[in-house]
């Protein structure tokens, strides 16, 4: 079921969805954003974040903590998370990680609450200032992200959605605090991204049931509510063939 009503979202990662910012200095998690765009898109919802970002972590485990934190935050809940936005890997490759370790890694963390009944939300591995080889080695991951095929599983390409190197300066200084992390502002504009990802799974569900004639258990506004200053900001940068801004 797409449609749970509260909707609990898990966000999971290492520091960009811990919020790192201004050197570690500022804590903005995309998920303040995306809780109150959902609120928007779903006003008469009980909507709950859940932010288990640690910065420097990483998605192979050991050494890194991906997989035994994941089961943890499902043995401390009560009910499953209506969604599990999974965003990792940027350490792993900055580390020297080949790809596919990376790749057969996260999927035992998807698989923690896909075996729940939660909804995955994978996350691509952003662009960044790096080298040839990890960006390599990330377009290997990000493929198989994209690609990857399973029951309650959905994918965002954040990769493609906020670019580093085709930005121009002034573009940067407002949404990248660095070559890697975001600034709050981009933060913020990440956490609108995936709400606008949540509700497109959610209306296309909802549209399936009506086609079929099965009545939904509510509606997400077919016009949601978004900052005209968003709106620009994200007609900006995106790509000229992305299709999550408007």
């Amino acid at each position: 079921m797409l449609i749970m009503n509260p909707m609990t979202i898990l966000c999971f990662g290492d520091s960009l969805t811990w919020g790192f910012s201004n050197g570690g200095f500022t804590q903005h998690p995309y998920a303040l954003e995306l809780q109150s765009s959902l609120m928007k898109y779903f006003p008469k919802d009980s909507i709950s974040m859940d932010n288990r970002g640690q910065s420097g972590d990483l998605v192979i485990s050991p050494p890194g903590g991906f997989l035994p934190r994941m089961g943890a935050a499902y043995s401390e809940v009560s009910s499953p998370y209506t969604w599990a936005i999974i965003l990792g890997g940027t350490n792993d490759l900055g580390w020297g990680k080949p790809g596919d370790e990376i790749y057969s890694a996260l999927q035992k963390v998807w698989d923690i609450p896909l075996s729940h009944g939660t909804n995955v939300l994978a996350v691509t591995v952003p662009e960044c200032d790096c080298s040839s080889d990890l960006a390599d080695r990330r377009e290997y991951v990000n493929s198989h992200i994209l690609n990857h095929t399973q029951e309650n599983f959905y994918t965002f390409d954040l990769f493609r959605a906020i670019p580093w190197a085709s930005m121009d300066d002034e573009q940067r200084a407002l949404i990248w605090d660095d070559g890697v992390h975001f600034t709050p502002q981009g933060y913020d504009l990440l956490g609108s991204m995936l709400a606008d990802r949540i509700v497109e799974l959610v209306q296309g569900r909802q549209k399936m049931g009506a086609d079929s004639g099965v009545v939904a258990e509510g509606k997400a506004r077919q016009n949601p509510l978004v900052e005209e200053d968003d709106k620009k900001i994200k007609q900006t940068i995106i790509r000229e063939d992305e299709v999550y801004a408007d």
